[in-house]
């Protein structure tokens, strides 16, 4: 059997099963995968499905076909990948839904933007550099040099909402302290 038809076939048979793969399936991982796992599954079944890659077998149903499969790879993926979405997916893969519901994506969401790693908010390696000495002197209580490099961080990454939310509740902190401090700090008495 040539190539191309094995891979027709393929296709056909995964379109046709489609609603029934859940997305481990899918990605070909067990449901216990290590979350380490779940970027190398997808990244190896976008080689092997990838529409594109397709599209030069000059079948117009198979390429749609194949569109179908890679949306729904991607689907998998971007649930599977996210430790908050992956745990509503698997609750819901319990009581039997295959694809998680829009309300299991909103109430994962939810509970992802609730738990939100000031950590992971830089986007720039700059950027990022100065965030991470913000978080520690925020932590080390220096009020006045965390907003000094929230602001070095922002030249950086100017429409970082995060590192603006940041900035003015070090700013508001830094001038609480100053407030908070006293003004003779050995006590001194002047008659």
């Amino acid at each position: 059997m040539n190539s191309k038809l094995r891979k027709a076939i393929e296709i056909e048979v995964i379109y046709d099963l489609l609603d029934e793969l859940d997305y481990y399936q899918l990605l070909g991982l067990e449901r216990d995968a290590d979350p380490a796992e779940v970027e190398p599954a997808f990244r190896a079944q976008s080689r092997i499905l990838h529409p594109d890659r397709l599209a030069r077998l000059g079948d117009a149903q198979l390429t749609r076909q194949a569109t179908a499969i890679y949306r729904t790879v991607n689907e998998a993926y971007r649930c599977l990948k996210e430790p908050e979405s992956r745990v509503q997916y698997d609750q819901e893969l319990a009581q039997g839904q295959i694809r998680i519901s829009d309300s299991g994506r909103s109430d994962a969401k939810a509970a992802g933007e609730a738990s939100a790693d000031p950590e992971k908010a830089a986007r720039t390696e700059k950027g990022g550099k100065y965030w991470r000495l913000a978080l520690q002197q925020w932590r080390d209580e220096d009020y006045q040099g965390c907003v000094m490099n929230i602001q070095f961080a922002l030249n950086f990454e100017g429409d970082n909402e995060v590192f603006t939310e940041w900035l003015d509740k070090a700013q508001k902190a830094a001038t609480d302290k100053a407030k908070t401090k006293e003004k003779n700090p050995y006590k001194l008495r002047f008659f």
